[in-house]
């Protein structure tokens, strides 16, 4: 065994018309116990979704508010023109 740990990542670029969630309560099928959730669907046609567990989902709605302020402060701070001077 390899002394050196390897992480994998993903990470896809996605440009989408819209994003939506829907919470899916916890249900049984065919004798199994399937846990709630929430789906993320992005785009309108549903290109790509992903599907959280309820803890995932509490904890990413947890980072988001201070992602999103860190957003603002850099958009407020560092102004950025995609008007290109004459």
């Amino acid at each position: 065994m390899s002394q050196y740990q390897i992480r994998s990542s993903v990470t896809t670029d996605v440009t989408v018309d819209e994003v939506t969630a829907k919470y899916h309560p916890a249900y049984e099928f065919r004798g199994g116990d399937f846990s709630a959730s929430v789906q993320i669907k992005f785009g309108i046609h549903s290109a790509s979704s992903v599907t959280l567990s309820i803890a995932d989902a509490r904890a990413l709605a947890e980072q988001l508010p201070a992602i999103l302020a860190e957003h603002d402060s850099v958009t407020v701070s560092v102004p950025v023109s995609l008007v290109k001077a004459a």
